[in-house]
């Protein structure tokens, strides 16, 4: 293969460059972009762009652009690694490999080294070597011809001293990598190699500035070598020294924490308390949240070295700290309440019968929590720090959120909990605006059940009246343990265990909240409220922890909507699996209440009565007609689908009564689906929906877009199918939109056609 002159031009565009590989990557880029696909030049250009874009991450060298780039099953970017490239790339970079500027050379024989090309591929190795070790004095020289051309010290942070900075930086980089090649194959270069690393890291400690950034590249491979700990002691002892005033600290650490990796293990205690002053001025010179994160870091470096005495010095400088130092504002967001919404909350509580109907109706109307959710596209995941101000401590550090989209549901459970707590915030003070209960009202209520002791439950009638009187401190001091107390005779009366027996040195004990929480799918609470308990109460990621923050004093007053939350959460310990109370009022008057999950079987069922939580949404049940106005059965489909469509419709038309037939709906819309793909795929037979899905994708069916949504709604299927997922609910308007696209679909899979299989010339002249 011969080199292109044009090609040749662009790679050798970097000469006078102080960051070459850049610079050719833009031309080759530019000389790509301005000439034809199939021409041999655009595939050269597009062969060495690729080159010059390869990164080194974690040992693996890796592409993502065009041309090169492929994306997965989501459509997310794959990284190319260098195995993977075509062989005639490889020979455009075998055609390329000596060129003008020793880093193009560097970076070209060592792909090519990677890729194991060629008959001899050590030879690649060694090339790269040397034309690293070349490149690095290039970029020095460049480095010092700018500053002589300015003729006087320049000041730090303008261009040419940026210029200069990035010219020696690129150096200290190609250093390291003709480090790691000739150590990984034990070159014998390896020893001029160290000794030009250790001269460069001197040369970075004379400069005027000096620069770290330089000197930690040379220092930080040489740290981690079994051969070269001995040479790089020396220049981290002269570094340590260098870095030691004010604004240079964090260096003084940096290089302190790798000459301990270099000296003896008598001199290590030396360098942990030199380590542990250096931290300690470092937090001196910060404020706030930096100076809590530097002693943060002091901490954990003298509990790691046994160095008790710095230990307590940490923390008592720490509790030093106020919490108007740490300089933290609260960021709200407005979330706007649609029209209605609270006034929507309260219908309930109007159609109840007696105050006893309308708090029992509180107690076992839950909140619509969701059982997945994925993480928006595009939205960051910052690394994250966790702090008690009470401290001040840092809780816990993320550094990412590497859970996918766990975290951004645990976030979702709280809105969602936070949005209910508004909704029993508004229907408790409806309580009070209409019944005007008093303790002697409450007191027999609350007591009712068999797990409810009278004397217990007059604190808690005294929690809802402080709540009404607007403290709410006294409100959750008094609700939260008697929660707890109730929980924990609940269990004991389902003869489940809640103490734990002396073994050894451990005394036994009554279990805590934590462990009760743990235990709640054995009590048989219905989904959603083991999660409701758990995100409320929990101190584990991603939940409230209301009880430890307020009983322990770790937060100020909780809004007041949150304590509604805890109230309604101690109704529903109380009442879940009760019996509805007694009504009041005349037989025939008021609304009914939904039966509680275990009510007997031969129950006589109350006439169809609204949802409480489709007043969330819809003001009526005319509304509904609304919403699924654009529901048109598709014409033409087969008798069968378009029966099951008009099912699905009304279905979700009807969840005006019965919340969950919105799940319903969607699942009936995927069995005209089904009933669709037999009519359309020929020998369907009895074939599973997944063949189906199949055959019908690659019959030209079905898209691969239409093929993705059927697939997600089959494991939707299954899962509830198989009780490995309970029925979720949804607004009106979600699944108004999700049946639109599925009635869609259907009618887009109907009208299609299948392409016909390829056949071949001789199939058309036998007639096969």
């Amino acid at each position: 293969m011969d080199a292109q002159p044009a090609v040749l031009s662009a790679v050798n565009s970097g000469v006078d460059s102080c960051e070459p590989l850049h610079k050719v990557g833009r031309a080759l880029r530019a000389g790509w972009s301005h000439t034809n696909p199939g021409e041999e030049e655009h595939e050269h250009f597009a062969a060495l762009w690729a080159a010059m874009e390869f990164r080194l991450q974690d040992g693996t060298w890796d592409v993502v652009l065009r041309p090169f780039r492929s994306t997965d099953d989501n459509g997310d970017l794959v990284p190319r690694a260098v195995k993977d490239m075509a062989p005639a790339v490889l020979e455009a970079w075998a055609a390329y490999a000596e060129t003008t500027h020793p880093l193009v050379r560097a970076r070209l024989h060592h792909l090519l080294w990677e890729a194991r090309h060629g008959t001899r591929p050590i030879e690649h190795l060694r090339s790269a070597v040397h034309s690293y070790r070349a490149g690095a004095r290039a970029l020095l020289t460049k480095a010092e011809e700018h500053l002589e051309a300015l003729g006087h010290p320049p000041e730090p942070g303008r261009e040419a001293t940026i210029e200069v900075e990035v010219a020696r930086l690129r150096a200290a980089k190609a250093l390291v990598l003709a480090y790691g090649l000739a150590a990984a194959t034990r070159q014998p270069e390896r020893t001029d190699i160290v000794g030009e690393m250790i001269a460069l890291g001197q040369a970075a400690l004379a400069w005027k500035p000096p620069s770290p950034g330089v000197l930690g590249r040379m220092t930080a491979p040489l740290v981690v070598s079994t051969h070269d700990k001995a040479a790089v002691r020396p220049l981290l002892e002269r570094a340590v020294d260098e870095y030691c005033g004010e604004g240079q600290f964090h260096y003084r650490v940096e290089f302190l924490e790798e000459l301990r990796c270099v000296v003896g293990a008598d001199e290590h205690r030396d360098v942990d308390e030199q380590i542990h002053r250096a931290r300690m001025e470092l937090a001196d010179n910060g404020t706030g949240l930096r100076k809590l994160l530097a002693l943060e870091d002091a901490a954990r470096h003298a509990r790691d070295s046994g160095l008790t005495d710095a230990l307590d010095e940490v923390r008592r400088t720490q509790q030093k700290i106020g919490r108007d130092e740490l300089s933290m504002d609260t960021i709200r967001t407005p979330v706007p309440l649609p029209v209605g919404y609270l006034e929507a909350a309260s219908v309930a509580i109007d159609a109840a019968d007696s105050m006893e109907h309308a708090l029992h109706f509180i107690a076992t109307t839950p909140p619509t929590m969701s059982d997945s959710a994925a993480l928006p596209a595009g939205l960051l995941s910052l690394p994250t720090v966790y702090i008690n101000p009470n401290g001040p401590v840092v809780t816990r550090t993320v550094e990412s959120d590497n859970t996918g989209g766990e975290g951004f549901l645990f976030r979702q459970h709280v809105f969602a909990l936070d949005m209910h707590g508004l909704v029993v915030e508004a229907q408790l003070d409806r309580v009070r605006d209409r019944f005007r209960p008093t303790a002697e009202d409450l007191v027999p209520f609350f007591a009712s059940p068999g797990h409810a002791p009278e004397s217990r439950m007059r604190g808690l009638v005294r929690a809802f009246e402080a709540f009404w009187e607007g403290d709410v401190d006294t409100a959750l001091a008094l609700t939260l343990p008697r929660l707890e107390g109730t929980l924990r005779r609940r269990l004991q009366a389902a003869d489940i265990g809640v103490i734990t027996h002396a073994k050894g040195e451990t005394i036994g004990q009554v279990q805590q909240l934590g462990s009760l929480l743990d235990k709640l799918d054995e009590l048989g609470y219905p989904e959603p409220w083991p999660l409701v308990l758990r995100t409320v109460l929990g101190n584990t990621e991603g939940q409230m922890n209301l009880r430890n923050n307020v009983l322990h004093d770790l937060v100020d007053t909780p809004s007041r909507h949150r304590a509604a939350l805890v109230l309604q959460i101690a109704l529903a310990v109380l009442f879940l699996g009760e019996e509805p109370p007694a009504r009041t009022g005349p037989a025939d008057s008021g609304t009914r209440m939904p039966l509680p999950w275990n009510a007997a079987a031969d129950q006589h069922l109350p006439f169809p009565v609204p949802d409480p939580r489709a007043h969330h949404f819809v003001t009526q049940y005319a509304d509904m007609h609304d919403v699924v106005a654009g529901l048109t059965v598709p014409s033409g489909i087969p008798q069968s689908a378009a029966t099951v469509l008009h099912t699905s419709r009304e279905l979700l038309r009807h969840s005006y009564f019965c919340y969950e037939f919105s799940t319903v709906a969607l699942l009936h819309a995927l069995i005209a689906m089904e009933i669709v793909l037999r009519a359309k795929i020929p020998d369907s037979g009895t074939k599973p929906l997944h063949a189906l899905i199949k055959q019908g994708k690659e019959s030209g069916l079905l898209t691969e877009r239409q093929a993705e949504f059927l697939h997600v709604g089959r494991k939707l299927r299954n899962r509830i199918a198989h009780g490995q997922r309970a029925h979720s609910v949804m607004p009106p308007r979600w699944g108004a939109g999700m049946l639109t696209t599925s009635f869609t679909l259907i009618s887009e899979v109907w009208a299609a056609q299948p392409t016909p299989p390829a056949t071949t010339d001789t199939d058309k002249g036998t007639g096969i």
